[in-house]
C-alpha cells in the first residue's frame, strides 16, 4: 500500500512540475514551408503594420510560391511569429489566421508596432538595473499589466499566489515609477506602475498622452519592382542561360575544328 501511495505522489509531483513548462512551449505554425525550414527560421513574436507599395501588402503561400493568399491594405495589423531569410537576403514573415490558414510576406513591407522591445531600445539609457517586487498588499488584488510604460492600453490581472518581481525600473515624465517584469504566470516582458499598480491610463496621464510610443508610418522609397517569391530561383535561371549559351558556343567551335581537321587528313 505504501508503495502505491509513493507511486501516486510521484505522479502528482511530476504532473505539477510539467504543467508550467508545457504552458511556455512556443506555438509553431502549421505550414508546410515552415516545417521544412523551421531550423532556418527566427522566432519574432511581434505585431506589425502593413506598409507596402501601392497601398497594400501581398501575402503569398510561401517565400518560393507566387500564389497569393491575401492582400492587406496599409494599416492592417498582423502578428508575425517567425521570419525566414532567403538566399537573396529577403526576409519573409509568416502570418497565421484562426483555422490554420497561413501566409508569407516581405518584412520590408511591414512596420513593427511599438512594444516592450521598442521601448527598451529607445529608453535603454533611462532604465536602471534595480530589482524588487510588488508590495505584498496587492496579493489577491487586481493590477494592470502594460506592454511598456505609457502605453495607451493595459490589461487587468489578479495577483495570485505570489507578487511579481521586477528587474529594471523607469521613471516617466510624470514621475511615475515603473518596474519591468520578465515573467509572471505565462505572461512575459511587461511593466507595472509601482506607484499606482491598479490605475488606468486616464488616471496616470490626465492630459491624454504619455508621449511614449507615438510613431508615424515610416515613409519608404520602394523600388520599381515589387518583391515576389522565388527571386533566387529566377536569378539562377538568368545566370544559367548565358552560361549554357557560352558552353554551347565553345563546344560548337571545338567540334568544327575537329571536323575540319579530320577532313584535311
Amino acid at each position: 500500500m505504501k508503495k502505491w501511495i509513493a507511486f501516486l505522489s510521484g505522479c502528482l509531483c511530476y504532473m505539477f512540475c510539467v504543467l508550467p513548462v508545457q504552458a511556455d512551449v512556443i506555438w509553431e505554425p502549421l505550414d508546410s514551408f515552415y516545417e521544412k525550414h523551421s531550423s532556418e527560421c527566427e522566432y519574432v513574436s511581434r505585431t506589425f503594420t502593413a506598409n507596402g507599395p501601392d497601398g497594400e501588402v501581398i501575402v503569398y503561400e510561401s517565400p518560393v510560391s507566387g500564389r497569393e493568399v491575401a492582400r492587406w491594405e496599409n494599416g492592417f495589423k498582423a502578428y508575425i511569429s517567425f521570419t525566414y531569410e532567403d538566399e537573396n537576403g529577403v526576409v519573409w514573415g509568416i502570418y497565421e489566421e484562426q483555422g490554420s490558414k497561413t501566409g508569407w510576406m516581405p518584412m520590408e513591407y511591414m512596420d513593427v508596432v511599438y512594444d516592450a522591445i521598442s521601448f527598451a531600445e529607445e529608453y535603454e539609457a533611462d532604465i536602471t538595473a534595480e530589482s524588487g517586487a510588488l508590495d505584498e498588499q496587492y496579493l489577491g488584488e487586481s493590477v494592470r499589466f502594460w506592454r511598456y510604460p505609457g502605453a495607451t492600453e493595459g490589461y487587468e490581472a489578479t495577483v495570485e499566489s505570489y507578487v511579481p518581481e521586477y528587474h529594471g525600473t523607469y521613471v516617466d515624465s510624470q514621475g511615475h515609477r515603473w518596474g519591468n517584469v520578465g515573467y509572471y504566470f505565462a505572461r512575459r516582458n511587461f511593466w507595472i506602475c509601482l506607484d499606482q499598480p491598479g490605475a488606468d491610463f486616464d488616471t496616470l496621464y490626465p492630459d491624454g498622452t504619455s508621449g511614449i510610443g507615438v510613431t508615424q508610418p515610416e515613409e519608404k522609397d520602394f523600388p520599381a519592382e515589387r518583391i515576389v517569391p522565388g527571386g533566387g530561383q529566377n536569378k539562377r535561371i538568368l545566370i544559367a542561360i548565358p552560361l549554357v549559351i557560352l558552353i554551347t558556343g565553345v563546344a560548337i567551335v571545338i567540334l568544327r575544328r575537329e571536323y575540319k581537321k579530320r577532313n584535311n587528313e
